[in-house]
């Protein structure tokens, strides 16, 4: 590899990396310009009621979806003990 190979690729690796770093330099520059609407206190009152009532049509399904976890749980349990059980004899067979 000649001197004139080795700038060449050492130039643009160099340009390749201040160019990242000019990138993200910008982006974090302008994310921190736009305003933050992270917190509570910034969300208007009708998002905060859209929220409140989708809240409380979720609540009553989540209480649905453990009963019927509990039921499923349940017959989970019954089959794996008539397996293990075996069948029962026909009395009327001989």
């Amino acid at each position: 590899m000649g001197l004139g190979t080795f700038i060449a690729m050492l130039l643009s690796f160099t340009g390749a990396a201040v160019t990242v770093i000019a990138a993200v330099t910008l982006a974090v520059g302008y994310l921190k310009r736009l305003p933050s609407r992270s917190g509570p206190g910034q969300l208007s009152q009708e998002e905060l009621d859209a929220i409140r009532a989708w809240l409380a049509e979720v609540e009553p399904r989540d209480v649905r979806v453990e009963e019927i976890e509990e039921r499923l749980d349940f017959v989970e349990r019954a089959l794996g003990r008539s397996r293990e059980a075996g069948s029962l004899r026909n009395p009327t067979e001989k």
